[in-house]
């Protein structure tokens, strides 16, 4: 069966994967944390830091979110709790994930959740279930049911 076949993943089960994803970005956020303490500790003396700019925290979260997700859908279009859910991620056009396709979901995304979460329920109204990220990127998520046993 071809991934344009399967149906539109549901919103439960987006964001049950994304709770997974939310559970790796943030050992990854705590890790580049780790590092860049240690970093700017090394660079100040030994003395430790004073707070990172909420810019540089924001901007530095985008970055690993948007690394994480776009490698992770280029190479098989699944992320962790995408893989845990069977969802997948595919093209309108049945083409291959592009690195464009990725910089308008994860930007969309964010901006999806920074106005509480709107553009994710934006999929409850829409009448072929997509997000504000699906539409912007002329992607979807699929949800590819278990096989016969």
């Amino acid at each position: 069966m071809s991934d344009q076949n399967y149906p539109t993943a549901s919103l439960i089960r987006r964001l049950a994967a994304l709770s997974y994803d939310g559970l790796v970005l943030l050992a990854l956020y705590i890790v580049t944390g780790f590092v860049l303490v240690g970093i700017a500790t090394a660079a100040n003396d030994g003395q430790p830091p004073g707070a990172f700019p909420a810019s540089v925290n924001l901007s530095v979260m985008f970055c690993i979110s948007f690394f994480y997700f776009s490698s992770s859908w280029r190479r098989g279009g699944q992320s962790i709790g995408m893989k845990a859910w069977r969802l997948k991620l595919i093209t309108e056009d049945a083409k291959p994930v592009k690195l464009s396709h990725c910089m308008l979901r994860t930007g969309i995304g964010f901006f999806s959740l920074a106005v509480f979460g709107l553009g994710f329920f934006w999929s409850l109204l829409d009448t072929r279930g997509r997000s504000w990220h699906d539409m912007a990127s002329l992607t979807r998520i699929v949800f590819i049911p278990k096989t016969g046993k």
